[in-house]
Parts: structure tokens; sequence; C-alpha cells
């Protein structure tokens, strides 16, 4: 399923090789899967159908933060142009889109709900600031990324400059429940300049506090929370309340 979420039809011998099974235990699965309508197979290739299309659509975080974030990433999107935004939380030790306005870095990195981002990603960054420290992502030293993660949590704000993909820069701010857990990281992303993403910091901020005070007239999210904290807006540019801590 992991490979057919990647978004494109696929032959029967990559789908195996992807995902290291045997030829003959990949064609009974997907079989299985084709009958039960989460598969559509056509002239031996293989792609998502639509029933998990529709559960994928109701996981439980994923419906929740749709509702809350629809308006203010529209009001974000309108107010600068064709930013790619997206919405994303912590699952399974990865992290996951599940929400987001399509942009100019459509080309080069779809930010679709589903898709996986890169280790290091700026949401990362923001929901490792609030979790406990854990093993730091493929690519990075334990003490460069306990760096990377205490910035982050002292701005509030987590930048990357082209070091997950390198034609892309991305700034992310945290989503916080109605009792102050970090729930997601919304991020905007663009091409690599710093003087286009960094101006947008306070922007996306606001984006997330406006997400976040949509969360707290709803139900608990249900979304897999990090570590209990004040329930304090975050702020672009002083120490962040929420994900600084005591000092």
């Amino acid at each position: 399923m992991e490979v057919l979420a990647e978004g494109e039809e696929v032959g029967l011998t990559r789908l195996a090789a992807d995902a290291e099974l045997p030829k003959a235990t990949a064609h009974r699965l997907l079989g299985q899967l084709v009958s039960l309508g989460a598969v559509q197979s056509r002239s031996g290739r293989y792609r998502l159908g639509a029933r998990a299309f529709r559960l994928g659509q109701a996981w439980h975080p994923a419906r929740m933060l749709r509702a809350a974030s629809a308006r203010p990433l529209r009001e974000l999107a309108s107010a600068h142009g064709r930013l790619t935004l997206s919405l994303s939380v912590a699952e399974a030790g990865q992290t996951i889109v599940v929400a987001g306005l399509r942009g100019e870095t459509d080309d080069v990195f779809p930010l679709r709900p589903g898709v996986v981002l890169p280790p290091g990603s700026a949401a990362e960054l923001i929901l490792a600031a609030s979790a406990p420290v854990a093993e730091p992502p493929e690519g990075r030293t334990a003490a460069s990324w306990a760096r990377e993660v205490a910035q982050a949590r002292e701005r509030g704000l987590a930048f990357q400059y082209g070091e997950c993909v390198s034609s892309l820069s991305c700034v992310s701010a945290p989503v916080l429940s109605a009792s102050g857990q970090v729930v997601a990281a919304v991020a905007a992303t663009t091409c690599p300049d710093a003087k286009q993403i960094a101006p947008l910091g306070e922007s996306v901020a606001r984006a997330a506090a406006m997400i976040s005070a949509n969360l707290s007239r709803r139900p608990a999210t249900g979304a897999r929370a990090h570590r209990e904290r004040p329930a304090s807006p975050p702020g672009p540019r002083a120490p962040h309340p929420v994900l600084a801590g005591p000092h």
C-alpha cells in the first residue's frame, strides 16, 4: 500500500521489488485488495482504489485538522500568492501531511495528503521540539539535530533552506489542541530563497494560531499529542511560550 500511495500506476514486478515481497505473494495480496476495492487493476498495472481513499480521508486527525485549517490556509495562500501549504502530524515515527493547498512547488515535491515528509523537515523539527528527545533523522548527527530542535523550540518556528529537498525551502509553526498540546505543524514551502521564506514566519505562525483556535472550539482532535503545554498561542519573535519551556 505504501508503494501504491506514491500516486502512480505500478506494475507487479516493480511493486513486488519495492515492497520487498516475492512476486507470487504480491500478486496474491493485490488480488485480495482489488476484491475489496482498496486497489484498482488495469492492464496488469495497479493503483489505489476509491475505498482506500475514503478510508484515508476518514482518519480522525486528518478529518478534524482539515476542518480547522481550511480557512486559515486559504487566507494565508491568498495573502502570499502561490505558496504550497501543508499541515502535518507525527505518526509511527514519520511526519505525514494530512491537509494543505497546492502551489508552486508541486512539480518538485507534491505535498498532497498522505505524503511522508523527508527526514529533518521543518515540520518534523516543530513536532520534535515538543516531544521527548528521540533519535535524529537520517543525515543528521545527534548533536546537530539537538541544536536545530533547540532553535525551533526557542523561536517557535523552524526554517529549512534546501536541506531536505535541494530546490525548496520552508517555514513551519506548531498547531495546538484545546489543552495546549502540539498536535500538528503547519508549513509554507517555496523556492530556496532566504529573503523570500524568512518574512513568511510571522504569517505562518499566525495561521497556526488560527488553526489552534479553531481546534479549541471543537472536540478533542485525537491527534497524537507530544507533551502537555500551556495554551498560549505561538509567537514568531520572542521565545515561544509553548515550545520554549522553563529556562
